[in-house]
C-alpha cells in the first residue's frame, strides 16, 4: 500500500531485520553535502555501509524523511574520496545532515549474481503479508455499491478475502437535499418517501459522510420531506444519496435457493433477502434473484494488501502481528535455492509463523472477530497434532 498503514512500521524496517537475520550489510547514514535542485547529483554521506560497504550501482536508498522523502536509485558510487559519494537523481532537494537509508542486501550483487536482491525481499515480505491475512482474517473493510441490475452474480472488490456480512436496503429513495440547521436536519426526497413519524430509517451514500447514518423520523412535512435529529454543524447538500434502511441479509447456499425455487435466476427480485458464494474464484457473490433495481449494499469483508510494496510503503497488518510476517518472509529465503538455502532454519521460521497463526487465532475467537468456528477447527487442529505425538 502506497501510504502509511495501521501502525508505525514501514516496510524499509522489516528489510533491515531480514537482513540481520541474513548477515547482510546495511546502509545506515547521513547526507555530509546537499541537494540544492532536482536532478542528477553527486553528494558525500558518512558511510557507504555496515560493517562493510553495501552501496553498488543499482540499489535503492531512501534519503531525508517527512515530504522530502523519496527512493532514489545509486547511478555511482565513490569510495576513494573523504568522505565518500554517491551518485544518483533526485526529484526534489534535501538539506545536509539528512538521513540516508538502505537494507540494499550487497552480497555478491556487484558482481550480478546476488544471494538476495531488494525485489526479491520485498515480494517476500508483501507474499508474506498477504498469507497472513489469508491465514487470519484481522483486516477488514466495509464497501457500499450498488447491485447490477438483471444480474444474479455481482461483482466484489478486487482486495476481497473473505465475505463475513451483506446488507441491503429495499427502500432507495433519491436525496435532492439534505439541510442540518441546529441540530434538525430537513431532507428532501426526488420521490415520494412513503415514510411515518417514528419510522427508523438511514441516509446511505450522500455527497458529505457526515449525513451519513441511521435515525428516525421526527416529523413528516410532506410527500417528499421530512425532518429528524442529528448533532453537527449548519450545512446544506444537494443531489446524491438515498434514503432507506439496512437489512442483513441471509448467507445460503446455490442448492438452498434452488430448492426454495428452481426458477430464480429467472425472476426479478424488487428486495434481497439471501446471498451465497460464488465458488469460480471470480471475486463476485450472488443474490436470490435478478435486481430489477440498483438497490444500494453494503458489503463488510476481510481484504488482502497490494501484492507488490515499495520500501517507503506502511502495513495493512497492524504493528504487533509483524514478527510472524517476518518469519514467514525468511522462511521463503532460507527455502531459495542457493548458497543460503537451509532447510533447517526454514522449518524453524515456518513454524514460528503457525504458532504467530494459532495465537492470533485465538485471539481473534476471543474478541468475537472469527467466530465460534475457526475457534473448533483450532481445536481438532491441536487434537490431531497431539494424537500424532502421541503415537510417536
Amino acid at each position: 500500500m502506497a501510504q502509511v498503514g495501521l501502525g508505525y512500521r514501514s516496510v524499509w524496517s522489516m528489510m533491515f531485520e531480514l537482513g540481520l537475520h541474513l548477515v547482510e550489510p546495511y546502509l545506515y547514514s547521513t547526507t555530509t553535502s546537499a541537494v540544492t535542485t532536482p536532478g542528477t547529483a553527486t553528494i558525500g554521506i558518512t558511510s557507504l555501509g555496515t560493517p562493510v560497504s553495501a552501496c553498488y550501482v543499482g540499489a535503492q536508498i531512501i534519503i531525508d524523511s517527512g515530504l522530502s522523502q523519496e527512493i532514489v536509485e545509486i547511478a555511482g558510487v565513490n569510495p576513494n574520496t573523504t568522505p565518500p559519494t554517491i551518485t544518483a537523481t533526485f526529484a526534489v532537494p534535501h538539506a545536509t545532515g539528512v538521513q540516508v537509508i538502505g537494507p540494499t542486501f550487497p552480497t555478491q550483487a556487484a558482481s550480478g549474481d546476488p544471494f538476495f536482491t531488494q525485489t526479491e525481499i520485498l515480494s517476500y515480505i508483501a507474499r508474506g503479508q498477504n498469507q497472513f491475512l489469508a491465514d487470519v482474517p484481522l483486516v477488514f473493510s466495509l464497501n457500499t455499491q450498488n447491485v447490477t441490475v438483471g444480474q444474479v452474480l455481482q461483482p466484489l472488490v478486487c482486495d476481497s478475502i473473505e465475505i463475513h456480512r451483506i446488507a441491503s436496503s429495499y427502500q432507495n429513495v433519491a436525496l435532492a437535499s439534505l439541510a442540518r440547521l441546529n441540530g434538525t436536519v430537513t431532507a428532501t426526497s426526488t420521490s415520494p418517501h412513503g415514510l411515518t413519524q417514528s419510522e427508523k430509517f438511514a441516509i446511505i451514500q450522500a455527497p458529505d459522510p457526515n449525513f451519513d447514518g441511521a435515525f428516525k423520523v421526527a416529523t413528516v412535512t410532506g410527500p417528499t420531506t421530512w425532518t429528524y435529529q442529528q448533532s453537527g454543524p449548519d450545512e446544506l447538500i444537494s443531489g446524491g444519496g438515498y434514503a432507506g434502511l439496512w437489512l442483513r441479509l441471509l448467507e445460503v447456499s446455490q442448492e438452498e435457493l434452488s430448492m426454495q425455487n428452481p426458477f430464480y435466476r429467472d425472476n426479478f427480485a424488487t428486495k434481497l433477502t439471501s446471498w451465497f458464494e460464488d465458488r469460480t474464484g471470480l471475486y463476485q457473490f450472488g443474490v436470490n434473484g435478478r435486481p430489477s433495481t440498483g438497490l444500494p449494499i453494503e458489503i463488510l469483508c476481510s481484504v488482502r494488501d497490494s501484492d507488490t510494496l515499495e520500501m517507503t510503503d506502511g502495513f495493512l497488518v497492524p504493528d504487533p502481528f509483524l514478527h510472524y510476517i517476518r518469519y514467514l518472509s525468511l522462511s521463503y529465503a532460507f527455502s531459495k535455492d542457493g548458497e543460503q538455502r537451509d532447510p533447517m532454519r526454514a522449518a524453524y521460521c515456518k513454524q514460528r509463523y503457525d504458532r504467530g497463526v494459532m495465537i492470533t487465532r485465538r485471539w481473534m475467537g476471543w474478541a468475537g472477530g472469527m467466530g465460534g468456528r475457526a475457534e473448533q477447527q483450532m481445536a481438532m487442529a491441536g487434537a490431531g497434532a497431539g494424537a500424532s505425538r502421541g503415537k510417536r
